[in-house]
Order: C-alpha cells, then structure tokens, then sequence
C-alpha cells in the first residue's frame, strides 16, 4: 500500500507578515540594545567609574588635566606640614586626605581616589548623598538644588532603566518569536540573524568612529590659549568616553557576530537540505 504524503504549501501572506514583522523587530532592537548599554554604564560598578571621572575631569580641566602633578604635590606638602597627617583638601567637605591614601599612586590615579569619594555617596544617594559631605548650611544648599547632568548617573536611574530594558527584552522577544514562526525552514535562523546584523552594524559604526575621534583628540593636547566651553567639554569627553565606547563596542560586535553566526548556520543548513536532495534525485534517477 503506497501512501503520498501532501505538503502543504506556505501561506503566502506568511512573507508579507515575515518582512512586517522583520522590521518591527529591527526597529525594537535599535532602542533595546541602546537602552541594553545605557543599564550597563549606568550600573554600580561602571556608574561610579563614570561620575568619578566626570567630576575629576571637570574640577582638572582649569588646573592642567588630570596628569598635572602640581596639585598632588601641594597635597603631599600639607599632609606632612599636618601635626596629625592628614590634610582636608576643600573646606566646609568632610574629606580628608592621608599619605597612604595617595602614596605610590599617578596624579591621575590619585586624583580619581579623591573624587571617588564624592562620587560614591553621589551615586547611591543622589545630591543629598553629596550634601551629607558638606559641613557647611551653605554648601549643603547649592549641593541640595541640583547637580546639572551628573545627577542623571545614580542606583535609582540603574533601576528604573532596567526595568524598561526589560519590558523591551520581553516585546523583542514577541516579535522574534513571530519572525521565527513566519520564516520557512533554515529562514528561522537566518531572518533573526539578518535583523541582529542590520541592528548592530549602525552602532558599531558609530562607536567604532567615536573611538577614533577619542583616540586623536587624546593625541592632540589642547593648546596653551584661552580656555573656551568647546575645549572644556572636548576635554571632557575625550576623559569619559573612552570607557563607554569601549563597553558599547563590545556589546554591538557581539552581537554583530551572534548575527552572522545565525546566518552562516542557516546558509550551511539550507545547503545540506539541498544537498541531500540532489543525492536522493539523483538514486530516484539511478533506479529508474
């Protein structure tokens, strides 16, 4: 007894739905994976690196930078001018300062300890935690009002970002499902693999070109003139972004690779499947 068994064609509005759903899903992916690398830098250990060089580099910037040793060797000459070796660098700021806290340390090292200790209380407790440093009503106020941009980098932003990098996780997730459903065979790789690759490839440009910018500016010390905003922040970001290019690098050519690994599998599978095929064509023809 022979049986024939029937397959039964693709819908066709399934390619309809696939290319809908394809970009839906590569449009949710360009807002996950930024928002991905927003709770990655905003996290407790990348977050406090973050505001501790953003405050070293903006209170360096008047003083030579951060590798201008003249500060850090007036710190050294009051600690052992002090009767009790130790010296309070800024008035009415409950931050003091021993020789073991810096010894053996760069002024760029040493300079990133000292801010570190502002950047901690900062960072988990907002401008009151700044304000809890101050010893002085009055310094507590200015502080209490408000810390411009750095008030952006603490615990509670962390918290709330990842709970929305969640909720994309979660929709993304939907729509890769659904991509994957209305892909045909091998397709259910490689479709998902195409759209991580067309999401990816942007920021890995991007960085990879802000990488650069970095790496010349930091090549090129401003030179000796007026101070002016534009210099003040380039120097800025040529301090703090390094490490964020870096992280988010890292992130986007991951996935970058996890996208053409999808895609080479699905090549390689759709290949065999055809393959196979033209063996079994061939014996069918052999037996003939």
């Amino acid at each position: 007894m022979v049986t024939n068994k029937t397959i039964k064609p693709r819908p066709y509005w399934h390619v309809d739905a696939k290319w809908v759903t394809g970009i839906l899903l590569l449009f949710l992916l360009n807002i996950t994976f930024l928002v991905y690398i927003m709770a990655q830098v905003t996290a407790p250990k990348q977050g406090i690196s973050l505001l501790t060089m953003m405050l070293a580099s903006s209170f360096s910037a008047e003083g030579g930078g951060l590798d201008e040793p003249h500060d850090i060797e007036i710190m050294h000459q009051k600690i052992a001018e002090s009767p009790n070796g130790e010296w309070q660098p800024i008035p009415g700021m409950n931050i003091v300062v021993r020789e073991e806290d810096i010894a053996g340390k760069t002024p760029r090292e040493a300079r990133l300890w000292f801010f570190r200790q502002w950047a901690e209380p900062l960072y988990y407790d907002g401008p009151q935690g700044l304000a809890n440093l101050m010893t002085t009503p009055e310094m507590q106020k200015s502080v209490e009002g408000g810390v411009g941009p750095l008030g952006f980098i603490n615990a509670e932003t962390h918290r709330k970002i990842q709970n929305i990098f969640i909720a994309l996780g979660l929709v993304s997730l939907f729509f890769c499902g659904l991509l994957i459903f209305f892909s045909y065979r091998f397709g259910r790789l490689g479709s998902p693999g195409c759209v991580i690759i067309l999401a990816a490839f942007p920021g890995l440009i991007i960085m990879s070109g802000l990488r650069g910018w970095v790496e010349r500016s930091a090549q090129q010390p401003a030179g000796g003139g007026e101070e002016t905003y534009i210099t003040r922040y380039s120097q800025l970001a040529v301090d703090v972004l390094p490490d964020i290019v870096k992280a988010s690098l890292q992130i986007y050519l991951v996935l970058f690779i996890m996208g053409l690994g999808l895609m080479f599998i699905a090549l390689l599978g759709a290949l065999f499947i055809r393959e196979r095929k033209n063996k079994d064509v061939e014996k069918v023809a052999e037996k003939v």
